[in-house]
């Protein structure tokens, strides 16, 4: 054990301040497995020898061998590793297969929904009622509803990042009631 005030050498530390502010790194990733029984060295071979990023201007921040036998590649943005993607589909589709992460989209409940409220009429009541929010359509989806025990009705919903900013921050007005959001 190294004593307090020596320090190991740089490695992936995230300081509280960046993590607060929301200066964390988004990383985005793309999966290749194999359609053969390759290993993961063999993969990584094959895909330096038939892509070069350089030639894509694409910058790879990680590219490693994972436990089930893929290989996980990291880009700093969507375009840079939807650009990758593409090349390697286009190159050495015979032999990997190419999966793209996504990132869900977050869930929030609103608490205490009167009973007109259904998962079809949410987002045109929400939109009309809440100025505020300023919504497009497109970012709000309608999951399902549940009752609680107490017998209130509870809308789970499916929004963007921005969206859900706005929900947590304001209460949303619903017919004759304001329900509380919670995410």
């Amino acid at each position: 054990m190294l004593p307090p005030h020596k320090h190991t050498p740089k490695q992936n530390y995230r300081l509280y301040s960046d993590i607060v502010a929301g200066r964390e790194e988004k990383k985005f990733t793309l999966t290749l497995g194999t359609k053969d029984n390759h290993t993961p060295e063999e993969i990584i071979r094959v895909l330096k020898e038939k892509v070069n990023p350089a030639e894509i201007k694409v910058g790879i921040t990680s590219l490693r061998a994972l436990r089930d036998g893929r290989v996980l590649t990291e880009a700093s943005s969507r375009n840079e590793i939807t650009l990758l993607g593409d090349k390697i589909r286009e190159e050495c589709a015979e032999t990997l297969a190419v999966n793209m992460q996504t990132l869900r989209k977050p869930r929030m409940i609103i608490l205490n929904t009167p009973t007109k409220i259904t998962p079809e009429n949410i987002v045109e009541t929400l939109t009309q009622q809440n100025p505020e929010i300023a919504t497009e359509e497109d970012n709000l989806v309608p999951k399902f509803c549940y009752k609680t025990k107490s017998g209130t009705m509870n809308l789970v919903i499916e929004v963007n990042s921005e969206t859900r900013k706005r929900l947590l921050h304001n209460r949303v007005k619903l017919g004759w009631t304001l329900c509380k959001v919670d995410g």
